[in-house]
């Protein structure tokens, strides 16, 4: 024992010395490393708290990010548990982010799949392939079509059931008519698609828990009710599917991926992808339409002008030229999304406002939700603030909300098809009286993902109309 007290005090100086020095060392390298910024490099936010930064601040990433926008430009940066964060609202940043191969999916794709699909490994470099192919493809054309005719037959049967109704909460009830058919699109008439909402709601909720590692009880058992029913659903009715869920399947089963790998990543991928935004914003579409008695008239009018000749299905992709504004319009004010990308390598990036140099490792936080928020007016629907001016290409205004380069979202034409029938659907069919104030749009703390919320319900009664042409 004496010997171990003489050895503790012969070098207990040095002990204190290293404990000083690593705070010390911490301290230095955030602030002489992490918080230099180099030419061209946007403002930097680095907090105080080494390798923390800003982290604390980021809980609350909307008002974080007006903040900064607010005080440093269109574009700044942000260091928070290590990493540094490129928040940009300019478009020019955007586009080359989502369009330049230096911006790479694949760590984030990684991250998705193992925490918020449930995956217990990322799909390999072969799956990868064996799928892109197919999702890059299959939703246009022919496969398109068969989208669009399945989906219409399946939401004109659900509408027409609504005669009975009278009082209705009507965002909740296009929300969950959107949701529902859009699965048995997918899926197959027999797929459970009401049993699955819940599930699915408490997943889609929990989904930055999940990405983020926090714990949420509530998501993962959704997650995994959610899987065991479209699991059990898939054993037996693959072959029911829509061919962009039969070619991923079958491409994955080629290769040996196990049965619960094929359910996590073609069909609750694809599921989450299908349905978690667009029916929450067709109920606000529906509702900004009937909340505006001359929009509502103006598209009835369209309508009744239509060629005669056309199909249902083509009078309500083309028969009504402002259903399409009305749509981009929903979009741009509702939905609070980001595109966010890992950079592969350090680049400069040509912006609006000059170069931005970003490094290798960077996240770059494209906030489409401030973004659409550049306008006049931002917070008011205005139906035909993106129409087209003759000269200018409306792709340069302050709209993207569908990413693009080699990863777009490969549902951006059907996403519209789904408003448009859903909108034009419901005026044929109904007048609506309302019995309480039009809701105020509220932002949710999942800002970044999702879509805006009502502030209270909004209760209408649903008239059927007599005069309808399809009816």
């Amino acid at each position: 024992m004496p010997a171990i007290a003489d050895f503790l005090g012969e070098y207990s100086q040095y002990s204190v010395s290293a404990l000083l020095a690593i705070p010390t060392l911490a301290f230095a390298w955030h602030f002489l490393v992490v918080r230099r910024t180099y030419e061209n490099e946007p403002p930097l936010v680095g907090g105080w708290i080494p390798w923390l930064g800003a982290g604390l601040q980021m809980r609350d990433m909307e008002k974080f990010a007006v903040k900064n926008y607010k005080k440093h430009g269109h574009t700044f940066t942000a260091y928070a548990a290590g990493t540094r964060f490129v928040f940009s609202q300019d478009l020019a940043v955007h586009k080359t982010v989502v369009g330049s191969k230096n911006f790479d999916a694949n760590q984030l794709m990684i991250k998705i799949q193992l925490s918020f699909l449930g995956a217990d490994r990322p799909t390999t470099p072969e799956e990868e392939a064996a799928c892109v192919p197919v999702l890059h493809t299959q939703l246009a054309g022919r496969h398109g079509a068969h989208l669009r005719t399945a989906f219409l037959e399946y939401l004109l049967e659900t509408i027409d059931g609504f005669k009975d109704l009278g009082v209705v909460e009507l965002i909740p009830l296009v929300r969950e008519t959107i949701f529902i058919c859009t699965l048995r699109t997918i899926f197959g008439r027999n797929f459970p698609a009401k049993e699955a909402l819940e599930p699915f709601d408490a997943w889609d909720r929990g989904l930055q828990n999940l990405i983020s590692g926090k714990k949420d009880d509530a998501a993962v058992a959704g997650r995994d009710r959610l899987a065991q029913l479209v699991g059990d659903y898939l054993r037996d009715n693959i072959l029911e599917t829509e061919p962009v869920i039969q070619g991923q399947w079958n491409n994955l089963e080629r290769l040996g991926t196990p049965f619960e790998h094929r359910v996590k990543y073609v069909a609750l991928g694809f599921l989450w992808a299908a349905a978690a935004n667009v029916a929450p914003v067709t109920a606000w579409a529906v509702a900004f339409v009937y909340n505006d008695p001359a929009l509502a008239a103006r598209l009835r009018s369209e309508l009744a002008a239509a060629d005669k000749s056309l199909e249902l299905e083509a009078l309500y992709e083309r028969g009504a030229p402002s259903a399409q504004l009305v749509a981009q319009e929903a979009i741009r004010l509702t939905m609070l999304g980001s595109i966010v990308r890992p950079a592969a390598a350090t680049t400069t990036i040509e912006s609006t406002f000059g170069p931005v140099k970003v490094r290798k490792g960077d996240m770059m936080m494209c906030t489409s939700w401030s973004l659409h928020r550049r306008f006049e007016n931002p917070e008011e629907f205005i139906w035909d603030r993106l129409k087209p001016v003759p000269g200018e290409d409306v792709h340069n205004q302050l709209y993207m909300a569908f990413g693009g380069g080699s990863r777009p979202c490969v549902g951006k034409s059907f996403a519209y098809t789904e408003i448009k029938m859903m909108t034009l659907a419901m005026l044929e069919r109904y007048d609506v009286e309302p019995v309480n104030p039009f809701p105020k749009l509220i932002k949710t703390d999942r800002i970044g993902v999702g879509t805006m919320e009502p502030s209270h319900q909004w209760k209408v009664k649903l008239i059927p109309r007599s005069n309808s042409s399809t009816l």
